[in-house]
């Protein structure tokens, strides 16, 4: 069974085209997520919409294209040399003012075909030839927007119910479950009573669930109780920490290892998808401190 939720207005700012080039043009403030950031796998260089791996925003006032505000590792873009901070003015032979633009003319393409962009880097205009994959799912796609590094240190967050360290840094030496939810979610109430299990279950074994909303602590507290969460909760009232993790559709479940990096993640409900991440967070605590 399947199912999510996409993140309120306020998750992502509404100028951003995040992932920007999926299969399809998104509505403001949801995206796209998640992949393996150590390697693309065969099966997304070919066959299937288009995928370039940068995130777009509105050029300044005065200036043409669309701005690329970050390029994804491992990412078609990322192999061609097109950098954060570079204009795109052309996609092909066809002109580009919005990144729904970009999304529009990408996504026509195809997996494994040649495209040109026209961009404009440091005041002079260049020509860079892409050669574009296929789109990954969204879990592949949101760790390549994450990259290789360790998990994003957390923003100021506030304790709803249980012992949670400061930073994230704090929690090294142990497995991490962090899922992204809300109290109006329902597939977040779905998967709740899982990772109560696995709290119960592995806790002295190594691991640490944590539940992270942009509901206020007063809410979340009500909701954490109603849901039966026998995990940590915070409050991420203004959605640094969710935005930091891209986590625009609920819920969003992140595997960290006991050196802080990402291993697995997973968008939306899927008991197939917690399966996965079970046996992630069973191997790592097989491993030992």
């Amino acid at each position: 069974m399947e199912g999510g939720c996409s993140g309120s207005g306020g998750a992502a700012p509404q100028t951003i085209t995040p992932a920007a080039v999926a299969s399809a043009e998104r509505p403001a403030g949801s995206a796209s997520a998640t992949a393996s950031a150590s390697a693309q796998p065969e099966s997304t260089t070919e066959d299937g919409p288009a995928w370039l791996g940068v995130e777009l925003a509105s050029a300044e006032p005065g200036q043409g294209g669309v701005l690329v505000r970050s390029v994804m590792t491992h990412s078609p873009a990322e192999r061609a040399g097109v950098l954060a901070g570079d204009r795109i003015l052309r996609v092909g032979t066809v002109e580009v003012s919005r990144p729904q633009d970009v999304v529009r003319v990408v996504s026509s393409q195809r997996g494994g075909e040649r495209l040109g962009l026209a961009l404009v880097r440091d005041g002079a205009e260049r020509l860079i030839p892409v050669v574009l994959m296929a789109r990954p799912d969204p879990d592949e796609m949101l760790k390549l927007e994450l990259g290789d590094g360790p998990a994003p240190a957390w923003r100021p967050l506030a304790t709803v119910r249980g012992s949670v360290p400061a930073t994230l840094g704090e929690l090294k030496g142990r497995v991490v479950v962090m899922e992204f939810w809300a109290s109006w979610c329902m597939p977040c109430r779905m998967s709740a009573p899982e990772l109560s299990a696995w709290q119960d279950r592995y806790g002295a074994q190594g691991l640490t669930v944590i539940g992270i909303t942009m509901d206020s602590p007063e809410v979340a507290l009500q909701a954490s109780v109603e849901m039966g969460m026998h995990y940590a909760v915070l409050s991420d009232p203004d959605g640094e920490t969710t935005r930091v993790y891209k986590a625009f559709a609920l819920p969003t479940l992140f595997v960290i290892d006991r050196d802080g990096k990402i291993r697995e993640a997973l968008v939306g409900y899927s008991s197939e998808g917690l399966k996965r991440a079970e046996k992630t967070l069973r191997a790592l605590l097989a491993l030992g401190p």
